[in-house]
C-alpha cells in the first residue's frame, strides 16, 4: 500500500525469449550482484535538518548506505528495521538489474519516519490525510518518505509478551520445584497469576512438560505475528519506495494500481540462502489466494475451474476491475487481503510466464506524463494491449499457473 494526498494510484526492454528470461532470472538471483560497487552517498546535513523538523523532538538519525531514519525507538529496534529496509533496498535492485530495466540510483538517501507508537504513527499519517487506521506503516508518494510504528508496542504483540514471560515464570517454578523435590511427597506449585497446585511428582514432570510446549507455541505466535507484520508491511512498503524512486514506477504518474501493488507483494518474502525474496513464493499471498478460490469447500486440489468459478461467484473481484480501478484495493479486512492476493497472483503469474510482455507493459506506463489522467477503460485496452483479451483462456492459464504452485501453509495468528 503507498498514498499520494489525494490516495491517487501510482525504460526497459527483452531480447531474448520468455523462457531464457526465467532461466537468468532465477540463476543471477541466486548468486551475487555482478554490477560494480556503488559509491557510498554523501552526507546531507540539510536533508538530515529537515528529516529531524518533520519528525519533532525527540528524535534522532540514523544513516544506512541507502536510507535516512528519523526515530525515536530504542537503538535495537531501529538497527532490526534498517537491517530490513536494505535487504528489501538490494533484492529490488537485483531484481532490476537482473530483467534489465533501466533503472536509476537516487542522488540522496531515501527517508523514513519510525515512530516508537502507534498514536504518534496516527497523527503523523493524519496530517497526510491519510486513513492509518488498521494499517502498520505506508510510503507516501507526494512527500516521498515512508513511515512506520513499532511494531512491539502493538497491543496484540505486547499480550503475547505478557503471556510468555508468565508461561517462562511457571517453566522456572516447575525446574526449581522439581530439583529440590526429595522423595514421592507432595510439590506446592504457586503460579504467575497467584494459583497454587499440589502436584506429585509425576504430575510436576507432566506440567513441566506441558509448559515447555506452550512456551514454545507462545514464542513461536510471536516470531510470526512479527514476522508477517515486517514482511507485508515494511518490505512492502519499502519496496514501493525504492521502485519509486528507481524510476520503475512514475512519481505523480497514472500508474496502474494492480501492477503497483502486485510489484511490491513480490518483496513481501524474506531473503534466504537461495538467493533474494523476488525468488520465492509468497505463501501468506498464495494462502488467502487458496482460501478465496476453496471458501468453505475444504478442496484441497485446486484446479483452473475452480478459479473461474470463484470469480463468477463474487469470491474476486472481476479481473477487468482489478486492472483498471484503483478503488478496489482501497478495501481492508479480508475482503483486502483478497485483493491483494489476487493481484499478488497475477503479477507473479505474468513474471513469470509472459516476463517479455511484462516487460512492455512498463516500459509503456513509464512513458506516461506526470498529472495526465487516465480512464479506467484506457488502463483495460493497454492491459489487453500487451496480454491479450482477459477471457476465460488467459483466467485459465492465470489460476491453472498459480493453483498448481508448491504451497506450505505458512504460520501465524
Amino acid at each position: 500500500m503507498h498514498s499520494m494526498a489525494k490516495r491517487v494510484p501510482i525504460s526497459f526492454s527483452f531480447s531474448v525469449s520468455s523462457v531464457a528470461v526465467i532461466s537468468v532470472l532465477s540463476v543471477a538471483l541466486a548468486g551475487p550482484a555482478s554490477r560494480p560497487a556503488e559509491l557510498p552517498l554523501p552526507v546531507d546535513a540539510r536533508q538530515e535538518s529537515e528529516l529531524l523538523r518533520e519528525a519533532g523532538p525527540g528524535f534522532q538519525i540514523k544513516r544506512t548506505p541507502h536510507f535516512l531514519v528519523a526515530f525515536n525507538t530504542p537503538r535495537a529496534v531501529v538497527d532490526e528495521l534498517a537491517a530490513r529496509l536494505e535487504e528489501t533496498h538490494h533484492s529490488v535492485y537485483r531484481f532490476v538489474d537482473t530483467v534489465g530495466i533501466d533503472a536509476r540510483r537516487p542522488a540522496r538517501r531515501l527517508e523514513v519516519l519510525f515512530f516508537n507508537e502507534r498514536e504518534e504513527y496516527e497523527q503523523y499519517a493524519a496530517k497526510l490525510r491519510f486513513p492509518a487506521g488498521g494499517t502498520y506503516g505506508v510510503y507516501h508518494e507526494a512527500t516521498n518518505r515512508s513511515a512506520f510504528f513499532n511494531v512491539h508496542n502493538e497491543p496484540q504483540l505486547q499480550a503475547l509478551h505478557a503471556e510468555i514471560l508468565d508461561a517462562r515464570e511457571n517453566l522456572q517454578e516447575l525446574n526449581r520445584l522439581l530439583s529440590s523435590m526429595k522423595g514421592n511427597g507432595p510439590l506446592i506449585l504457586t503460579y504467575a497469576d497467584g494459583r497454587r497446585e499440589t502436584l506429585t511428582r509425576t504430575q510436576a514432570k507432566k506440567r513441566l512438560e506441558d509448559a515447555q510446549r506452550e512456551l514454545k507455541t507462545l514464542d513461536g505466535k510471536r516470531v510470526n505475528y512479527s514476522g508477517r507484520i515486517n514482511r507485508t508491511v515494511i518490505q512492502h512498503e519499502a519496496a514501493h519506495q525504492v521502485l519509486f524512486n528507481a524510476g520503475v514506477h512514475v512519481r505523480g504518474g497514472a500508474n496502474p494500481k494492480w501492477i503497483v501493488e502486485g510489484l511490491a507483494c513480490l518483496f513481501e518474502t524474506p531473503p534466504s540462502e537461495a538467493g533474494t525474496g523476488i525468488a520465492a513464493i509468497n505463501q501468506y499471498r498464495l494462502k488467502d489466494f487458496r482460501s478465496a478460490v476453496a471458501e468453505e469447500s475444504g478442496k484441497r486440489v485446486l484446479r483452473a475451474e475452480d478459479f473461474l468459478a470463484a470469480i463468477k461467484a463474487g469470491r474476486f473481484v472481476s479481473p477487468e476491475r482489478l486492472v483498471s480501478d484503483p478503488r478496489v484495493f482501497f478495501e481492508r479486512g479480508q475482503h483486502g487481503a483478497t485483493v491483494y492476493a489476487m493481484t499478488w497472483s497475477l503479477t507473479h503469474y505474468l513474471l513469470r510466464r509472459r516476463p517479455r510482455d511484462l516487460a512492455g507493459y512498463l516500459k509503456e506506463i513509464s512513458q506516461r506524463e506526470p498529472g495526465r489522467a487516465v480512464t479506467p477503460d484506457e488502463e483495460l485496452s493497454l492491459f489487453e494491449k500487451h496480454f491479450g483479451p482477459l477471457d476465460d483462456a488467459f483466467l485459465r492459464q492465470w489460476g491453472g499457473f498459480v493453483l498448481q504452485l508448491p504451497y506450505r501453509a505458512p504460520g501465524g495468528l
